[in-house]
């Protein structure tokens, strides 16, 4: 069974809610750096990450991170462990199995791990697209692709852009084991 994300929402029709998350990033190009903050909230969390990344070198040079509320009391030794991140090259790939590296699991928080990966990715859209408005030329929407496609923040990011062309092959069985219907 496969079921539009509108037919999915319907089930939570009078349906009492019981959990919310908004994350939000803002990207800005400063004299020191591209900085990237996060804002994570949810029913037991309030808490940021601001990230300030070498524009030139890509690497990270400075990193903070604030807990307005959280669950546990211990939650907060997690903070000194982002600082292990400073000096880190954010540009490749293996970015966040290196930041797992530098931060066990148990010495971080995975919540403030979600808002680091949204430091991370929305630093590499907002640069890329910064990059982009830097060099008007561009008139049409597939002209913008294969430029953002070359940058080495976006280069094989996603399947947009992918650099050999390619779109990914839908699975020919469901989960479930059961053939897929055309």
């Amino acid at each position: 069974m496969s079921r539009s994300v509108a037919d999915l929402k319907k089930l939570a029709l009078f349906q009492r809610q019981t959990f919310h998350r908004v994350v939000s990033t803002e990207v800005y190009l400063t004299e020191e750096g591209a900085l990237s903050i996060c804002k994570l909230h949810d029913n037991y969390h309030d808490m940021e990450t601001a990230m300030l990344v070498d524009r030139g070198t890509y690497e990270i040079k400075d990193i903070a991170t604030v807990m307005n509320r959280y669950p546990f009391e211990s939650c907060v030794y997690s903070w000194d462990s982002y600082k292990r991140l400073i000096g880190l090259k954010v540009m490749g790939g293996g970015v966040l199995h290196k930041v797992h590296e530098l931060i066990p699991r148990v010495d971080g928080c995975s919540h403030l791990y979600t808002a680091l990966e949204a430091c991370l990715r929305a630093l590499f859209i907002g640069a890329g697209y910064e990059e982009m408005q830097r060099n008007p030329s561009f008139q049409t929407r597939s002209e913008r692709q294969d430029f953002l496609r070359q940058l080495p923040l976006t280069k094989d990011t996603c399947v947009s852009f992918r650099t050999d062309g390619r779109l990914p092959e839908p699975p020919e069985t469901s989960p479930e084991g059961q053939e897929r219907s055309s």
